[in-house]
Formats: structure tokens, C-alpha cells, sequence
């Protein structure tokens, strides 16, 4: 092994419900010292603090609180006895029905800039979804029971699935069910708030009987009524985990279903509801001023939990955090060319090019979808190539000189899926001059993807890299 190098990584996970803060520790190695290409990895990832439980700050019913989420993040730093100037890396994600408030996209970046240079502003419910499968542990029980398993973190405003086979994450699904979308009053427990996706459940549930469900004109009848939304809504996630079709009324609680076919072989819970699920008997369901308690007693009677295998994995509330703080940080290829002062860099698009007669790309059509005026700059994806000889290269640097010169934007970045960085940058470098490149690979990309690039490592060719998704639904 090479020399170590750590990194302080941060994970800020605000949730619909609640906010968290945790502290890790990412150890680099270069794990093949002495040769001529070098290969950084993270071989280590430990928890250096977790802090504690906070409800998530918010102005009425459509703004987050942006003031006093700082003051939540700041007095967390303090317990910790870091500042941002200690902070290396790491990501700041916004949840559930926390992602879908008027202002929740500009809180969570100004929070970003506070929080460390290089902790990165990310939401949408794919990310979340892999986050909190890595976070709970699941990713690791799939690889070492050899298993498919899904992860299902349940939240405050969402129910988050992710399906991983031997440590491969196959797809992820996303459905508006979560603990907090019926808020009761703890004194009376009679209903306080329906958010509109329950809403949507009450009406669809009040047309089959006749009549409206709520107001109920009493507080058991009111009871029955809630338990027979959540068992409406938790049949709908079972029908999206199992690959079946939805009925009408279903489809708007699916925010994203991304899953392959087949069934999974085990399934993992985690987040704030999943306390509940491995651990009933909460007689006081009103509680926490919500129907957490209830929502999991319903998923005890799922068929995900009746008929797959049921693990535990190594956390349950803090698996999103954890995700956060220790997993959204890639390395990438250690054979990379990157211009002295042209990172670090924030949001970029990886832009995906189209295929032409002849084998040629072209990333105009692409690229022009990202207003200069907002984006910085752009990645340009190449695809796997057939060959990489010399010669292949040295072409396809030249044809992707061409289009740099008509995309706007600087840096240039360019992100190859093969092992060819080092030597597509310096033919690129031919062509640019004296222009600011960066030319990396390593690097798992999708559509859809942004990227923030840290600087290069220290005394290593190698570049911390945050894949990342920015969904704000409305």
C-alpha cells in the first residue's frame, strides 16, 4: 500500500421530519504504489460524529428556515469541534416533502457555500434512494449474502427503494408514503394536517365509499380511517417493489420507478419509521405529533414484509445521513489531466452526445439544453469505445476539440467511461492551447448526472468526484 491520505467528509441529510449532521473519515490509498499508474481508492470509511436529531426548521407550510438551519449545522460544528475550513468533501441533501418547499433548492446551496468549499447542495429521490441503501448497510449485506435485497428507508414524506445484487445498485423506485404526511395533534390525536399526497389517498379511498373520509365524527373513527389510508398507500409501495401494474388512483403517489424485473430476494428497512418496524409495540402512536408508529405497524403487514426475507442492517434513522457523509464521494481515475487553477467546480451537467453515421459524436444538440447564463460549463461524456489505440484517440481528440470550440463554458471537461484521461487530455491540450482542461475518468455516469470536482489530491494524480442528481419537485 501507498501513503494514506484522509479526508473529513460531512453528510447534512434534511429530511421532511428531521435533520442530522455527521462527521466521517475517508482514508486514500494508492493501491498500486510504484507503478506507473497509480490507482486511488477509499479503502476506509468510519463515522467520526454523529449529531444529534433535529426537527427540520420550517416558516408555515411552504418555506424551510433557512436561519435556523445554519444555526442547526453551526451548533453541530461546535459539538464537533471542527469549522468549515476542516471540512474536505461531502453533501448536503434535501428529502421528501423538505425538497418539494418554495425555497428549499436556494436554502440548501447557500447552506452548501457555509458548510465547507466542497460539500455539494444535492436532492432528488434517486440519489436518496442509493444513499440510504449504502448508508443502512444493505449494499454490503447484497454483496456478502450474495443477495437482492432492498433497501426501503421510509421517511417523514417518502418511502425510498433500492434495489442492490451483490453490492450492485440495479434501480431505485420513489412513492410519496411517509409518516409525517398525516400530522395529529398529541393532546387531543385527533388530525392537525393532510399533506397532499394522503390527500390524494383520502379522496381516491372517500369516492369508493360515498363519502368523505375526514373530518371523522370521532377520534377512534378518525383512527380506523387513517389506518386504512396507510394500508391503501403501503399496498402501492408493494405493487412498485414487486414490478406490478398501478391503477389510476396510484400513479401520482410514484415520484420515480427505476426498478428491473424480478422480485427481490430480502429487503432492509431504514429511516425514522423503520425504528418501529424491527422494534413495535408503540401504544403511544401520537407521539411524535404524526402516524410513524401506525405506518409501520402497516408495513409489518406488508407483503415485502410477509413474504421477502427480512435483514437488519447495520443503521435504521441515521441511514441517509450516513449515506451522505461516507458514500456520495467517488475518486476518479488516477491517470487524469486537470489545469492547475481549473477546479474546483460546482453543478455540471454531464452532457451525453448523440451517435452520427460513420461512428462520430456529437455533444452540440445536448449542450445547448444548459443556459450558459446558469451553468459554468459542461462535461462531455465519451462513451466506451470499441478501440483505444493511438490512433482512435488521437481522432477523437480532434473531433472533440471542434465542438469544444462551439460549447460554451470554461474549463472544458471531458469525462471518458474508459481508462484514457491521461492521453486524450494531452492530444486535447494540442488542439485547446492555452485553454483551462480537465479530462477525467473512473467516473460512473448516467443521463441526468451533475458533477462536483474537487482539487486534485495532494502528491496524486486523482480527483474527488460527487455524482449527483438536482431534482427540486414542486
Amino acid at each position: 500500500m501507498g501513503t494514506e491520505l484522509t479526508l473529513v467528509s460531512v453528510g447534512i441529510d434534511i429530511g421532511t421530519t428531521t435533520t442530522q449532521v455527521v462527521l466521517s473519515r475517508l482514508t486514500l490509498v494508492n493501491v498500486m504504489p510504484g507503478s506507473q499508474v497509480p490507482r486511488i481508492e477509499i479503502v476506509n470509511k468510519s463515522v467520526l460524529f454523529l449529531g444529534d436529531v433535529h426537527f427540520t426548521p420550517l416558516q408555515g407550510r411552504s418555506r424551510v428556515d433557512g436561519e435556523a438551519l445554519r444555526r442547526i449545522v453551526a451548533g453541530e460544528y461546535a459539538a464537533a469541534g471542527v469549522t468549515p475550513a476542516d471540512i474536505d468533501t461531502g453533501a448536503i441533501i434535501i428529502t421528501g416533502e423538505a425538497a418539494k418547499k418554495d425555497n428549499a433548492a436556494d436554502i440548501i446551496h447557500a447552506l452548501a457555500e457555509y458548510a465547507g468549499d466542497f460539500v455539494v447542495a444535492t436532492a432528488g429521490p434517486d440519489l436518496e434512494s442509493r444513499i440510504a441503501g449504502k448508508g443502512s448497510g444493505a449494499e454490503d449485506l447484497s454483496r456478502t449474502l450474495r443477495l437482492r435485497v432492498a433497501n426501503l428507508d421510509i421517511g417523514g414524506g417518502t418511502s425510498n427503494i433500492a434495489l442492490f445484487d451483490r453490492g450492485c445498485c440495479l434501480g431505485t423506485a420513489c412513492v410519496n408514503v411517509g409518516g409525517r404526511l398525516f400530522e395529529v395533534d398529541p393532546l387531543t390525536r385527533r388530525l392537525a394536517y393532510i399533506a397532499p399526497p394522503a390527500r390524494l389517498v383520502a379522496d381516491a379511498l372517500g369516492r369508493q365509499e360515498g363519502r368523505g373520509l375526514f373530518p371523522a365524527p370521532t377520534a377512534d373513527e378518525e383512527l380506523a380511517r387513517i389506518k386504512r389510508c396507510l394500508a391503501w398507500m403501503v399496498r402501492c409501495v408493494d405493487r412498485v417493489l414487486f414490478g406490478e401494474r398501478l391503477d389510476c388512483d396510484e400513479q401520482p403517489l410514484v415520484m420515480s420507478r427505476d426498478l428491473p424485473a424480478g422480485p427481490p430476494e430480502a429487503v432492509v428497512f431504514s429511516g425514522g419509521v423503520a425504528r418501529y418496524i424491527y422494534q413495535p409495540g408503540q401504544k403511544e402512536w401520537w407521539v411524535h405529533g404524526d402516524v410513524g408508529p401506525l405506518l409501520a405497524e402497516v408495513y409489518r403487514e406488508s407483503r415485502a414484509y410477509r413474504t421477502l426475507k427480512v435483514l437488519q442492517g447495520r443503521e435504521t434513522l441515521h441511514a441517509t445521513v450516513i449515506g451522505a457523509g461516507a458514500h456520495t464521494v467517488n475518486v476518479s481515475g488516477s491517470t487524469v489531466t486537470v489545469s492547475r487553477h481549473a477546479l474546483p467546480l460546482r453543478n455540471v451537467p454531464a452532457v451525453y452526445p448523440e451517435r452520427l453515421p460513420g461512428g462520430y459524436f456529437t455533444w452540440r444538440p445536448a449542450a445547448r439544453a444548459f443556459d450558459p447564463a446558469l451553468y459554468r460549463t459542461v462535461a462531455l461524456v465519451v462513451p466506451p469505445l470499441p478501440d483505444t489505440d493511438f490512433t482512435t484517440i488521437t481522432a477523437l481528440a480532434g473531433d472533440l476539440a471542434a465542438e469544444l470550440a462551439d460549447i460554451p463554458g470554461a474549463p472544458k471537461v471531458v469525462v471518458a467511461q474508459q481508462d484514457i484521461a491521461k492521453v486524450l487530455g494531452q492530444c486535447l491540450r494540442r488542439h485547446l492551447k492555452d485553454g483551462e482542461l480537465v479530462c477525467l475518468d473512473g467516473v460512473p455516469l448516467r443521463a441526468g448526472d451533475f458533477l462536483d470536482i474537487a482539487r486534485p489530491l495532494p502528491h496524486e494524480e486523482a480527483v474527488p468526484v460527487i455524482v449527483k442528481t438536482l431534482v427540486f419537485a414542486r
